[in-house]
């Protein structure tokens, strides 16, 4: 579990900025109302709740109070993968910008 529960956290942080960069470069929309409304307030807001989340995480990791059961267990499982292709998709929308700012310049 600690794996998988860290390999989520790392998720979220990664997506919490290539998510930033696409919204910045209005590349994509935000599909999560909670995450829109934030990022809308104050992207630093965005990018703290993402941070948090992820600290969140790893102090569960840290202490050993993860959640043992066999449902936490599979909807972790299965928000890993959800969350990889999400991570997949949004790479997929955002490096080619990345790639031509940073080649742009020199």
């Amino acid at each position: 579990m600690k794996k998988a529960f860290s390999y989520l956290a790392i998720l979220n942080l990664f997506d919490g900025a290539i998510t930033f960069i696409g919204l910045r470069y209005l590349l994509i929309n935000e599909g999560n109302p909670l995450m829109n409304d934030l990022y809308e307030a104050n992207p630093l807001f965005f990018l703290g709740y993402k941070v948090l989340l992820s600290g969140f995480l790893y102090i569960l990791i840290r202490f050993n109070k993860l959640p043992t059961i066999r449902l936490v267990k599979v909807l972790t499982t299965v928000a890993s993968a959800l969350y990889t292709a999400v991570i997949v998709l949004h790479c997929v929308w955002v490096t080619p910008i990345i790639l031509s700012l940073f080649t742009s310049r020199f």
